[in-house]
This record gives C-alpha cells, sequence and structure tokens, in this order.
C-alpha cells in the first residue's frame, strides 16, 4: 500500500474485527461457566456501537472551547 493513510484505516477496521472476535469468544466461554445465554456476532456488534455512541453522548464536544479546562493558560479575553 502506498497511501499510508488507507493503512491506517485498514489496520483500525483489523483491530476492531479482532476485538470483536475476542469479547464474542470470551463472553460465551463465561455463560457456559455461568449459565449466561450465548450471543451471536451481531449482539457484539450491537454492544461495541452502544458503548461508541455512549463514548460521544456523554464526553465533551471537541469544538466547545467552553467546557475545557486549561490548565495554566491565561485567557486572553479575560
Amino acid at each position: 500500500m502506498r497511501n499510508l493513510n488507507h493503512k491506517r484505516y485498514l489496520y483500525a477496521t483489523g483491530l476492531f474485527v479482532l476485538a470483536s472476535i475476542a469479547g464474542l469468544w470470551s463472553w460465551n466461554t463465561l455463560s457456559e461457566l455461568f449459565s449466561f445465554p450465548l450471543a451471536g456476532y451481531k449482539h457484539v456488534l450491537a454492544a461495541f456501537f452502544l458503548l461508541l455512541i455512549l463514548k460521544w453522548s456523554l464526553s465533551p464536544s471537541h469544538r466547545d472551547d467552553d467546557r475545557k479546562i486549561r490548565w495554566g493558560c491565561d485567557h486572553p479575553n479575560k
């Protein structure tokens, strides 16, 4: 791959797929031990997207400078 920007996206996608497969495997292993219901791959994808939505909704906006705390920096307008 010549373009390194696309390579980064490929690595991120591969890491997401590996993490979701590992999450599914670990949940199904624990579910056999504790008699929980088994999960399918679509359940793991839904859980990852739910965590992503929660992260985006609970984290402060990157565009809103009023919410950011700037330690040791003087604000020029004050």
